[in-house]
């Protein structure tokens, strides 16, 4: 080989060997900026579902809350409902409940 296409042969690889450390180095910045941008998206949705999270949660705090508020209601009104009835409309309706878990002819009195 003569020493000018030796030369030429060695200037190309070169151009080719600083080509590819250029690609390389792009590449790199390219990947690195993914990275980043991904992790800055994932941080943002991440905070979004543990506000959506605590919102959900105060959502069926409430509801649970109101629920809890009913049922106190109603226990508190049928309270007062067995608290008016008669001795003798109280001892009817034991009677009724007794003989309905007792069978006839059993001889429970």
């Amino acid at each position: 080989m003569e020493p000018s296409t030796l030369q030429e042969i060695l200037g190309v690889e070169k151009q080719i060997r600083q080509q590819l450390d250029a690609e390389r180095t792009q590449a790199s910045q390219w990947l690195e900026n993914a990275r980043r941008e991904i992790e800055t998206a994932h941080r943002a949705e991440m905070e979004a579902l543990k506000r959506e999270a605590g919102q959900g949660e105060g959502i069926a705090r409430q509801a649970a809350s109101e629920k809890a508020a009913l049922v106190v209601q109603r226990a508190e009104e049928t309270a007062r409902a067995v608290d008016n009835i008669a001795d003798e409309e109280l001892r009817r309706r034991l009677r009724g409940c007794l003989a309905a878990l007792v069978p006839e002819g059993s001889g429970a009195r």
